[in-house]
């Protein structure tokens, strides 16, 4: 995401809490991740009926009966035609939990999620002729931006609120305060935008853009207690006694009390890895799909970890493919033909069986495009 940039350029940022806009090397890597076949894809009734896609300008959205009628036949469908004369207008698609579509986007979204320990998702968003698809805004959640294709020019404002918990939406420009920054960003830039800090974005005339987004869903103090509360519940019977709204005041209170003591010297010596990774496991898994796996695969396969969490594999699975997973877990993904001089004590056939066995198990993505 970030090459030729050393990630912890990414780390700092995320820790400051600083807004961070790198031009990389790999606008045709960004590509990839969103091309215009899966963009074409996602614009159905479908989609617009279950929240995937919004058709908006500026953050409101588009009259249903503007783009959507009904066929000779009475079968309620988008009016393509219509929905072209919306885009030389202005309209801008807003593309929800691509992560969940997209093979690719979700292994960049899991990528996220191990390095960070996040709650990770991704939108995508595109724009046409000048208008972007959100007016001034902030989030209530940090965001990656990675531009696709076309070029938008942003804007950010700064904070207005510390740590918010809920976003907000400014009706003009004038409002979200004196510009902090501007810059264009072009196909291969990444704009990392922390929590808080408004900013909107604009097409130049006449232009497109496509921009993905993952959002970045970081943990907070009461994802910490409760995660601690759910281990002492655990290992001591007073956290687990119930609180009965008909009991005397005071016994109440020496019941609270008594727990408010464990809960406090676990506080004073928190298992931090344990709650992390008790945390991890809340995040529902990610289930690739490899139906069908009957090629040999080659040197030039791209095999990706689904795990959202950086370990430990699961126990269940045979030592070959522990190890392989270890490994891909630790690069974050690699080529078969990198895996191979990695893990040189292992038969080169062996590797590509363990690799085909955990894609089997949905464990791994494989691309071979």
């Amino acid at each position: 995401m970030v090459r030729p940039h050393d990630p912890a350029e990414l780390d700092r940022a995320l820790l400051e809490k600083r807004r961070l806009h790198l031009r990389t090397n790999q606008a045709d890597v960004f590509a990839r991740l969103l091309p215009w076949s899966l963009i074409n894809a996602q614009v159905t009734l479908t989609g617009l009926h279950n929240g995937r896609l919004r058709l908006v300008r500026v953050g409101q959205d588009l009259p249903y009966e503007t783009v959507v009628g009904r066929s000779k036949a009475g079968v309620l469908a988008l009016k393509a035609a219509a929905l072209q004369e919306q885009i030389n207008q202005g309209l801008s698609l807003a593309l929800n939990h691509l992560h969940h579509v997209s093979p690719r986007i979700a292994a960049l979204v899991a990528v996220v999620e191990r390095r960070y320990r996040v709650r990770g998702g991704a939108n995508a968003y595109v724009s046409f002729q000048r208008d972007g698809a959100l007016g001034p805004h902030w989030d209530n959640h940090d965001v990656i931006i990675l531009q696709i294709s076309g070029e938008k020019r942003w804007h950010c404002h700064g904070a207005r609120a510390v740590h918010p918990l809920v976003s907000r939406s400014y009706p003009t420009v004038a409002e979200a305060g004196p510009m902090e920054w501007e810059d264009t960003l072009r196909p291969g830039d990444l704009l990392y935008i922390p929590r808080g800090d408004i900013h909107w974005a604009a097409v130049a005339e006449g232009g497109h853009s496509v921009h993905l987004t993952i959002n970045l869903g970081g943990l907070r103090a009461r994802d910490m207690l409760r995660a601690l509360a759910g281990r002492l519940e655990g290992d001591e019977a007073a956290f687990r006694e119930e609180v009965m709204a008909v009991a005397d005041g005071a016994a109440t209170r020496r019941q609270l009390s008594a727990q408010a003591d464990l809960l406090r010297g676990a506080l004073e010596q928190p298992d931090v890895a344990a709650l992390f990774t008790q945390l991890d496991g809340e995040r529902e898994a990610f289930q690739p799909m490899n139906l069908g796996l009957d090629h040999t695969l080659s040197d030039t396969t791209e095999i990706h970890p689904a795990a959202r969490g950086p370990g430990p594999v699961p126990s269940k699975l045979p030592p070959d493919q522990r190890r392989v997973l270890t490994q891909l877990l630790a690069t974050d993904g690699a080529r078969l033909g990198e895996l191979k001089p990695a893990l040189a004590d292992m038969e080169g056939g062996a590797v590509a069986q363990a690799v085909a066995g955990l894609a089997r198990v949905g464990q791994v993505w494989l691309f071979d495009d």
